[in-house]
């Protein structure tokens, strides 16, 4: 049952920071949360960078997977890779990052997608943001392509969207606390809920004088990410392909019929 599952992992997570704590002050723990609906082709690989990434940040942190009802090897690849296995029996994308974030035990929680790297320092980068004063945020993201398409989305889709400070799926980062007060990822959605959530938090932000930072691209911090989805042109086709689920204030997005491009089958 999702429910004993769910407990369990508390369990284990809460000794994961246990464990690690005496990493020292100043240094707060850091949950990562990986939805994965069949992504054994992809999910190893993350796996591996996300350890080393947690290698090289000097406080705790703990891997949590979510299977989300996956019908492949997705939950053993995530078990023996060290992480905490939560089962999320609805396939959503909302639920299935809400019930890994039920339980997270860190002081901050990193959502990361199944076929995304994280290279360098990147976790000391998001607990030195919000050690700043910023309430969460996301990163510049770049596909694993060569040519045009790496550099658009790299370089001009990422401008685009840090122009409106927007987040998008692949990297999230933010204070567990105000996740929680924010009532975590809109169920409702299925589709583009970290824009709903990014825009609640940044409210939030505001009211308490604290800002929602996007990590920009830089050698040191890296977030790699398949490319998979894309298409030709680096992003700019998957977002023709999905701009008439913003038609009529989402109410597409709440259709899961609507996003088939997000919940079909893995290429």
């Amino acid at each position: 049952m999702p429910g004993s599952n769910a407990v369990q992992g508390k369990r284990r997570v809460t000794a994961v920071i246990e464990n690690a704590a005496q990493s020292g002050p100043g240094w707060p723990s850091i949950s990562i949360v990986i939805p994965a609906y069949n992504e054994s082709d992809y999910l190893g690989d993350t796996l591996a960078a996300v350890r080393k990434a947690a290698a090289s940040y000097a406080g705790p942190v703990e891997i949590i997977v979510v299977d989300n009802n996956s019908t492949d090897d997705t939950a053993k690849i995530a078990a023996d890779g060290g992480a905490v296995v939560v089962f999320e029996a609805k396939n959503q994308i909302a639920r299935a990052r809400n019930a890994g974030a039920a339980v997270a035990a860190g002081d901050c929680i990193v959502f990361v997608d199944a076929d995304t790297r994280l290279e360098g320092d990147i976790l000391s980068k998001v607990a030195g943001n919000l050690a700043a004063g910023a309430i969460g945020g996301g990163a510049w993201v770049e596909p694993d392509l060569q040519g045009p398409s790496r550099l658009l989305l790299k370089y001009l889709v990422n401008f685009f969207l840090m122009l409106d400070n927007v987040t998008v799926g692949p990297f999230l980062y933010c204070e567990r606390e105000a996740f929680l007060r924010n009532g975590g990822f809109d169920e409702e959605f299925y589709a583009a809920e970290e824009f709903v959530l990014a825009k609640q938090m940044q409210a939030e932000g505001r009211r308490l004088n604290k800002s929602w930072k996007i990590i920009r691209h830089d050698n040191a911090h890296r977030v790699v990410t398949s490319g998979r989805r894309l298409g030709r042109w680096g992003g700019l086709e998957m977002a023709f392909r999905n701009a008439h689920l913003l038609w009529r204030s989402g109410k597409k997005l709440r259709q899961k019929e609507q996003c088939s491009h997000w919940y079909g089958a893995r290429g």
